[in-house]
């Protein structure tokens, strides 16, 4: 009877799995385009313009689905209208749809990427065949590219497209609804580029002097405002205006347009050129003696007088106190002003600027040092940079302005130490002290690394093990892997992928240590034993992208910084 009912339950449990999969394979084999699903939206949207966009989904399948769940995700760029932009999944459960059932969902969406790409909306139904049960899911999914036409409101900016260094000119900014939709709230922020100076618009803004509340904007409406200034730079640098303009709509604001327009630096009446130390880009170090030349030249056909020319000097590392002016026989010396670090050249002290020629050409010369140490305190105190900002002027009018920028390099250094009794490191070093013949001693060396100023790259540290001496145990670092031995120089080299700038400095070391173990023998009675040669660093500075080498002396059995050894336990005995 226990057989025959085994028999029983396998078979009844061979027939439902063989129902199961019947039901499943039917299921998935029928013409799944029975199920069918659409997404719809407008042919023409704008950028900032809501739009309905519709799902369809319907059951043609012969069966009841069962727990059906849509969702809905859109590209970025784009937002459910009246709710928060950076949502972009929608997911609404349908629960049970019957065969011949259609659900139609619709979605209020806005497009606020002023860009003009197409968008892809993507919809997809989650269920489950009701003769399959919950555990078995299937699901379908549809995509729609949408392409903005234009933006809602079309906005242009207009400026000219050279401008003398100094002058004066007009930006000028229109903005029109093409829409059918009457916007509210609109925002207007302007981004000047760095070397522009306002002056005024014709329309006060409403915060700084870049952001403009311009309230509603009827369909078919349109505005304009223009702001002047002036922008001061070399001859041919280009600066850009950007704006954008957004719209607060549900509760949210949203970006409905975006504009954007250049213009150059023409040639200058009075143009300038800075020259340092008669080469270019140069890369400065700390103590070194800068000589910067600045030229002068009238370009334009009239005769200019009361020239000025200032050199303003930015940046902790000058040393102020060197400052010094040359005299040149067209030039004149200058007069360094201290409480604001600038000096001048005018007619009072450069006779030839008193009145300055068409096409005439000139020079000014001053020297500066720069301090013999890093001004480090804290690890942001790095990359630093020697600015001198000069400009010319002709009663009053400034003309041009420009600007040098010197890099600082930075500094690695290396600090070789070695120890007989160093129990601290975790290394126990054998042997006798003082050395005898024929008898092993262990030592252990220890590498301390600093960075200076700069963040730091590619470093390797390389020193030479002496004669009678080998490396012995498993050497450490608290940075990257520990070191190795090189046996093509005989070598222990140490490299590290990167290390930030003043590390040592603030904070611990860079350090590795390994232990190396020295054979005396009889020549070397009487004298201390080099255990490790010169120890060499090598590093890439990250700003500069200069190489840096640096140095320690070699380390012998004198163990000048392990206190516990005397000055002769170092000393090899017979």
């Amino acid at each position: 009877m226990r057989l025959n009912s085994k028999i029983v339950n396998l078979t009844i449990a061979a027939f439902v799995a063989i129902s199961l999969a019947s039901s499943f394979y039917i299921f998935v084999l029928r013409d799944r385009s029975a199920l069918n699903l659409e997404l719809e939206a407008p042919e023409e949207i704008l950028t900032g313009v809501p739009f309905d966009l519709r799902v369809n989904f319907s059951n043609n399948s012969g069966n009841l689905i069962s727990d059906v769940r849509l969702s809905v995700v859109l590209p970025e760029g784009a937002a459910f209208f009246g709710k928060d932009p950076r949502k972009n999944i929608d997911n609404k459960p349908l629960g049970n749809i019957g065969d011949g059932s259609l659900v139609q969902e619709t979605y209020k969406v806005i497009v606020f990427s002023a860009e003009p790409t197409g968008k892809e909306f993507k919809a997809a139904v989650n269920y489950a065949p009701a003769s399959l049960g919950s555990r078995v899911r299937f699901e379908k999914s549809e995509t729609i590219a949408i392409e903005p036409r234009s933006a809602g409101i079309k906005m242009e900016m207009a400026a000219p497209g050279e401008t003398v260094s100094g002058d004066q000119f007009s930006l000028d900014i229109a903005y029109r609804n093409v829409s059918e939709l009457d916007f509210s709230d609109l925002e207007l922020r302007l981004e000047y580029p760095p070397n522009f100076t306002f002056a005024s618009a014709s329309l006060k803004p409403d915060s700084g002097n870049n952001v403009w509340l311009l309230g509603d904007l009827r369909k078919n409406s349109e505005g304009k405002f223009s702001v002047k200034g002036n922008l001061i730079g070399s001859e041919g640098e280009s600066f850009e205006f950007k704006a954008e303009l957004a719209s607060r709509q549900g509760g949210y604001s949203y970006l409905v347009s975006q504009g954007s327009v250049k213009t150059a630096i023409s040639s200058s009446p009075l143009s300038l050129a800075i020259h340092l130390n008669n080469g270019e880009d140069y890369i400065a170090r700390p103590g070194d003696n800068l000589n910067y030349t600045i030229s002068y030249i009238n370009n334009t056909d009239s005769l200019l007088s009361n020239v000025a020319i200032r050199a303003k000097l930015i940046g902790e590392l000058f040393d102020l106190s060197s400052v010094q002016t040359q005299a040149t026989p067209a030039g004149g010396q200058g007069f360094f002003r201290p409480t604001d670090s600038t000096l001048i050249w005018n007619s009072a002290n450069a006779p030839d600027l008193a009145s300055l020629p068409p096409g005439k050409a000139g020079v000014v010369n001053f020297s500066v040092k720069i301090k013999e140490i890093y001004p480090i305190r804290r690890f942001s105190d790095k990359n630093f940079l020697l600015k001198v900002q000069a400009e010319s002027e002709s009663n009053g009018r400034i003309f041009s302005k420009v600007q040098s920028e010197t890099k600082l390099i930075g500094k690695a250094e290396v600090d070789a130490k070695a120890y007989f009794r160093d129990a601290e490191s975790g290394f126990l070093n054998q042997g006798l002290l003082p050395l005898k013949i024929g008898q092993p001693t262990n030592f252990t060396i220890h590498w301390l690394v600093k960075s200076f100023a700069n963040d730091l790259s590619n470093i390797e540290v390389r020193g030479a093990l002496g004669n009678n001496v080998k490396m012995v145990g498993a050497p450490k670092s608290n940075a990257g892997a520990p070191p190795f031995y090189s046996v093509g120089g005989n070598e222990v080299v140490w490299q590290i992928e990167k290390i930030q700038a003043n590390q040592g400095l603030i904070g611990i070391p860079i350090e590795a240590v390994f232990q190396v173990e020295v054979l005396p023998e009889a020549g070397n009675v009487g004298n201390y034993i080099q255990i490790l040669g010169p120890t060499g660093i090598k590093a890439l500075d990250s700003f500069t992208g200069q190489e840096l080498s640096n140095s320690d002396g070699a380390l012998t059995t004198a163990l000048p910084d392990d206190s516990t050894v005397g000055q002769q336990g170092g000393v090899v005995q017979p």
